[in-house]
């Protein structure tokens, strides 16, 4: 969404209750250093920014620190406020043309919710006259791009976290051409489901899990990693993770019988995210699907680079992207 000229950069996440970094100062992946600091209930509530003081007095802190002043920054789009749309095209609109064609066509054959929207398309069979958008309000985008730049980070692509995933995820050859898989990635504070056929995604949805951010505590640990756990009942937030896992049985019936009229259906769940409750999330899944279940954990993901954690998947996505 935005362009780069530097080969140093930021990959961050800024969500309810952390900032997490990948800091790249060369190509080389493995030799990136791994940042994360907690942050406070309140200045973020879902996917907005309710202090832009106190963000901004954090981040002030944190670029010195880290030593990422005047570093080019990706981060996410908040993952609530994106929506999808398949678009067809011309047969002679080429790839690097579609965001300029959307641009041209919004507002008379694509439309969209909301004005002035960022957006960026998605299109991973350059031949088949489809391809899909994502847009999202630009507000709160601008709003995050607008701090980076006031503590001297130069912000340069705002990606959509899903999309990174699946990016990350295509590097180890997960998918299998004409399979079907719904990627499930958790949060403390919410769970992004997304229906994937290699080439397409077929359905993406982001949905709220009910906690009070306020009862999570941070502990920073030797290794700069930071862990939360929860101060209170935690059968009270296992409760909301049983209507999440529920729903996913509505989205695969969904998938299957409406959208495939019982045709086709999801041939592989796969579980990963930054959640406290992993596990439990990881063995109520087991025991309620028979679908195969892949789980992509620290293991998996130190396989190939062994200084990084499953919780960085989406970051490592970010860091893959390739910016022209």
């Amino acid at each position: 969404m935005f362009k780069s000229k530097k080969n140093r950069f930021v990959a961050l996440e800024v969500n309810e209750y952390v900032i997490r970094a990948i800091v790249m100062n060369s190509s080389d992946i493995k030799q990136a250093i791994v940042y994360e600091h907690p942050l406070k209930p309140g200045i973020i509530e879902g996917d907005t920014i309710r202090d832009e003081m106190a963000l901004f007095e954090e981040l002030k802190e944190l670029v010195p620190a880290w030593g990422v002043k005047q570093h080019d920054v990706r981060f996410f789009v908040p993952d609530s406020l994106v929506m999808m749309k398949s678009f067809e095209h011309p047969a002679d609109v080429v790839t690097a043309k579609l965001k300029a064609y959307v641009e041209m066509e919004l507002g008379r054959t694509i439309h969209l919710p909301f004005a002035n929207p960022l957006i960026d398309v998605y299109d991973e069979k350059p031949d088949d006259g489809e391809a899909t958008l994502f847009a999202a309000p630009s507000d709160e985008v601008s709003k995050l791009a607008g701090l980076l730049d006031d503590v001297s980070l130069n912000p340069t692509v705002a990606d959509v976290r899903t999309l990174s995933t699946i990016r990350y995820l295509e590097t180890l050859k997960t998918f299998a051409d004409l399979k079907s898989y719904l990627i499930t990635d958790w949060s403390i504070a919410g769970v992004s489901i997304c229906i994937y056929t290699p080439g397409k995604i077929e359905f993406l949805r982001y949905q709220t899990i009910d906690t009070m951010m306020n009862k999570w505590q941070s502990q920073q640990i030797d290794d700069g990693e930071v862990q939360f756990s929860y101060d209170g009942e935690i059968a009270e937030y296992r409760m909301q993770l049983v209507d999440q896992i529920a729903e996913i049985d509505r989205i695969l019936n969904f998938y299957r019988f409406s959208l495939y009229k019982g045709e086709k259906s999801v041939d592989e769940l796969i579980v990963l995210g930054d959640s406290p409750e992993i596990d439990h999330i990881l063995s109520e899944i087991r025991s309620n699907y028979e679908t195969p279940i892949t789980y992509f954990g620290d293991q998996e993901v130190q396989s190939l680079h062994p200084q990084l954690k499953s919780r960085h998947i989406p970051l490592i996505g970010l860091v893959y992207k390739e910016v022209n």
